[in-house]
């Protein structure tokens, strides 16, 4: 289809299928790519990925055009991950309290990650290493940190889709960093000799 979003909602709205199938084409990528890297798990990707799409397809009268429709649904789906993971209950690390000010200043991670942490990924072991470390956030943390450094949004974003404040978000990817830079110190720095 080759019209406006505004089009496309409308059309959407009334009923028409064809219209509701291109909201979901136009997508369901970003859903399940989502979904995969919050939980990790194909099959939990796809039932949030039917979850999301089922939610948006019945809740098309009450979106009020605020945002996007993709950050619309990016937030149900976002959403829908986080449920999951908080059911899971598998909280291995807790956050709250962790010692932001004993931040270890490795010379070496800090080169390789450095405020873009996609560039350390390009190594395959340090990304084994670097995934097995995100599945060991809280889902708080997890999510803010996922939706900023691997997906990309701004922080606005991220706060407006997980109905967060600004200073949360910075808050919660600031704990998440320190996390991770402390669990990948001595990767890195053992590799950087």
């Amino acid at each position: 289809m080759n019209i406006s979003e505004e089009e496309l909602l409308q059309q959407a709205k009334a009923g028409d299928r064809a219209a509701q199938a291109e909201i979901v084409y136009q997508n369901e990528r970003m859903v399940y790519n989502l979904a995969l890297r919050l939980l990790g798990n194909s099959e939990d990707a796809e039932n949030v990925l039917q979850e999301t799409f089922l939610k948006v397809l019945e809740s098309l009268d009450s979106f009020q055009g605020k945002s996007s429709i993709s950050t619309w649904i990016y937030r149900i789906a976002a959403n829908f991950a986080l449920m999951r993971l908080r059911s899971r209950k598998t909280q291995v690390v807790s956050l709250e309290d962790y010692p932001v000010d004993e931040i270890k200043d490795y010379q070496g991670f800090n080169r390789a990650l450095g405020d873009d942490p996609l560039k350390a990924l390009l190594n395959d072991e340090l990304k084994e290493i670097l995934n097995s470390a995100i599945e060991q956030l809280p889902p708080k943390f997890k999510s803010v940190f996922i939706l900023k450094d691997i997906e990309g949004l701004s922080l606005k974003e991220i706060a407006d889709m997980l109905d967060l404040s600004l200073a949360g978000v910075k808050s919660n990817l600031h704990r998440a960093r320190v996390f991770l830079r402390n669990q990948l110190a001595e990767y890195v720095g053992k590799n950087q000799r």
